[in-house]
């Protein structure tokens, strides 16, 4: 089961990262950690399946829950083919569990890191069936390299 406590980010897929960086950081009044590039980022997709993409992404250095942004070369993470492009992440100690246990429920795996036969990497989103939402779980393998970019110098 999620629990609400594990959520660490609000994620939004954008266009230009640097142009969201500078409205939404004077808007918001938060600070951004450095844009991280990810090229080649193994993802993998019903559609696509196994592929790799290019993302930058960046954290609000404010938390607990932070504000993440991605800009991304697939249509998973494109605002305009995905306009509820935002997601909440969550972390998890058991990745490929949590995700079999929603999907038990009727989740739907929308994207991951890798295949399913894979055990879905390090990172999996996935959408209820009644919809409006889409969750990433993220693997708590994760953690230190996320603590290390939010206090990383710019």
């Amino acid at each position: 089961m999620l629990k609400m406590s594990d959520c660490f980010h609000n994620g939004i897929a954008v266009s230009d990262i640097h142009e969201a960086r500078a409205s939404l950081g004077e808007s918001l009044g938060v600070e951004w950690s450095p844009v991280r590039a990810f090229d080649p980022l193994p993802f993998w997709t019903p559609e696509a399946v196994d592929h790799e993409i290019t993302l930058h992404a960046c954290y609000s250095r404010e938390g607990p829950v932070h504000l993440e942004l991605c800009q991304g070369t697939s249509p998973f993470y494109d605002p305009a083919a995905m306009p509820d492009s935002r997601h909440a992440g969550f972390w998890t100690d058991d990745l490929p569990g949590q995700a079999s246990s929603l999907m038990d429920k009727g989740w739907r795996v929308l994207a991951a890191g890798a295949s399913p036969e894979a055990g879905y990497g390090l990172i999996c989103y996935l959408t209820p069936p009644s919809g409006g939402l889409v969750i990433e779980l993220v693997s708590t393998d994760l953690k230190p390299v996320i603590s290390e970019w939010l206090t990383a110098d710019a």
